[in-house]
């Protein structure tokens, strides 16, 4: 162990000229994290934990500005152009150097969707990738500078996968060199603004700033995530200066960060919907009509206004207004009846059996308090919910016959509702594909109309009835409220939170005074 860490830290310095180490003025960014990714492959894992650190160690073709209502502008590739409804062609950026110093060239691209990577069943990635990246056909070099994606059918979205998720470019030679994807993943190889340094499970992830990087020199000469599980644990380091960030603060908790006249909070409502899913296999749920009840028996209002402070809203449904000509803004927000939930459990033969509703320790901001609420609202109509509580996700998601009600998040990965409930419902999604909690034939078929269509009238009607299925008549979950990360930040570190998990520390996000 000694000896691989002595020749990773060599491997580190000989990157950074021994005299600029020593100069180097800028401040180092210290931030307390709930939790750090095991690997930092890009497309590894779709989580917050994960999102926030390789953010900063991988880049996009396209990239995506949130400020100017999700605009697709120049990330690694300065341009693109649509061939067809299938094609598109991107240009790329000339002079980007990966952290190990090679230059970014058309092999990298191509190899980043390939089949020793992604594209073939039993590559590392496979499985993770399938839902954003299962209707790309082929990834292919046309000249020095540019390459062509061409999907399988029509596809309106194509730009947009190549600006999220699990877009993000790697280093082929590096990829290659390393012994197996474990090792690759441990100290993976992008054109970020930072690189891979050092790493420990459960303790803390060290990032470089690589000062080659293409948008200008990181404005920190060091980045590290340490984990703080407890929220108590990241509040006391950010008020005696070990940190400069802390992740994850729930809302009573607040008024302790701003209330110290040399911090401040900052986030706030991400694109992102909490929301609990349904099992429909479960002996129970299977009928629709306990389902629907389960969801009218829900005060969301009250759930926002007293654990969240009316800082998130209620959304009209499983959407965001960011999916524009998308967004059915008439679509209603979850009802909240009562009377109604009874009607349909006395109709549906409910019994009062027990239902399973699984639970982490907070691994979403008021998880526990929030499960809590909903058991006593649901035991006020007459629903047997019973909370277990479970330490991993792999007990959340076990496959057995009690798995009930599950805690959920739904992330936007790109401005669409293909990017939202396509990806997570549908045919190849998590919860069809891989944990085999729900099915529907015709919101599946609608889904391949949704994601090849180039037909707004049409996607709108496909849209519209897709929610109709999914959340009335046959429901697969149901949307809580919009979700929110809240940060707590010293003052004088000048960094604005964006409207998604990850947190971005490149050089016009960042700044010290």
């Amino acid at each position: 162990m000694r000896a691989r860490l002595l020749a990773l830290l060599a491997a580190t310095a000989a990157l950074v000229p021994p005299a600029a180490a020593q100069t180097d003025s800028r401040p180092a960014l210290h931030i307390g994290v709930q939790a750090n990714p095991a690997l930092f492959d890009p497309a590894h894992a779709f989580s917050n934990v994960a999102w926030r650190v390789n953010h900063n160690i991988f880049d996009t073709l396209i990239a995506i500005d949130f400020d100017a209502n999700f605009a697709l502008v120049p990330g690694l590739a300065t341009e693109w152009k649509r061939v067809d409804s299938r094609t598109l062609d991107v240009t790329l950026r000339e002079g980007v150097r990966f952290h190990n110093g090679d230059l970014l060239t058309t092999d990298d691209v191509v190899f980043t969707f390939g089949p020793e990577r992604m594209a073939a069943e039993g590559a590392p990635l496979w499985g993770q990738t399938r839902p954003f990246l299962g209707n790309l056909e082929s990834v292919q070099a046309t000249g020095p500078r540019t390459v062509r994606f061409v999907s399988r059918g029509p596809d309106a979205l194509l730009e947009q996968r190549l600006a999220m998720f699990p877009s993000q470019i790697v280093n082929r030679r590096a990829y290659l060199a390393a012994p197996d994807f474990q090792a690759w993943g441990r100290a993976a190889i992008g054109t970020g603004p930072y690189k891979v340094a050092d790493a420990r499970d459960n303790d803390y992830v060290q990032l470089a700033a690589h000062d080659a990087y293409w948008r200008g020199r990181p404005t920190a000469r060091s980045v590290r995530f340490s984990v703080a599980p407890e929220v108590a644990g990241r509040i006391n380091g950010l008020k005696t200066g070990r940190f400069q960030i802390v992740t994850d603060l729930p809302y009573d908790q607040l008024a302790e960060v701003s209330g110290q006249p040399d911090l401040e909070v900052a986030g706030g409502p991400i694109l992102n919907n909490r929301v609990l899913v349904f099992d429909q296999k479960n002996p129970v749920l299977k009928d629709p009509r306990v389902r629907r009840a389960l969801g009218l028996a829900i005060d969301r209002q009250l759930i926002v206004e007293t654990l969240w402070g009316n800082r998130v809203p209620v959304p009209h449904g499983n959407q965001f207004p960011a999916f524009g000509p998308l967004y059915l803004a008439d679509w209603p927000e979850p009802a909240y009846d009562p009377e109604a939930a009874r009607a349909l459990l006395k109709a549906a033969g409910y019994a009062g059996q027990a239902i399973e509703f699984r639970v982490l320790n907070n691994y979403y901001a008021n998880e526990v308090s929030t499960a809590q609420a909903l058991v006593e609202m649901w035991k006020a109509v007459g629903l047997n919910v019973v909370l277990q509580m479970k330490e991993n996700w792999t007990q959340v998601l076990e496959q057995t016959p009690s798995r009930g009600i599950r805690n959920w998040s739904n992330t936007m990965a790109y401005p669409d509702p293909v990017g939202l409930a396509w990806r997570l419902y549908g045919i190849r999604g998590p919860v069809q594909g891989g944990y085999k909690e729900w099915t529907n034939a015709e919101f599946n078929a609608l889904g391949a109309v949704l994601e090849t269509s180039v037909d707004t009238a049409e996607r709108q009607k496909t849209w519209r009835r897709m929610l109709e299925i999914s959340e009335q008549e046959d429901p697969v979950a149901t949307v809580l409220h919009q979700f929110a990360i809240f940060y707590g930040k010293r003052r004088d570190v000048q960094w604005k939170a964006a409207p998604v998990e990850y947190m971005d520390l490149r050089p016009a996000a960042l700044s010290f005074r």
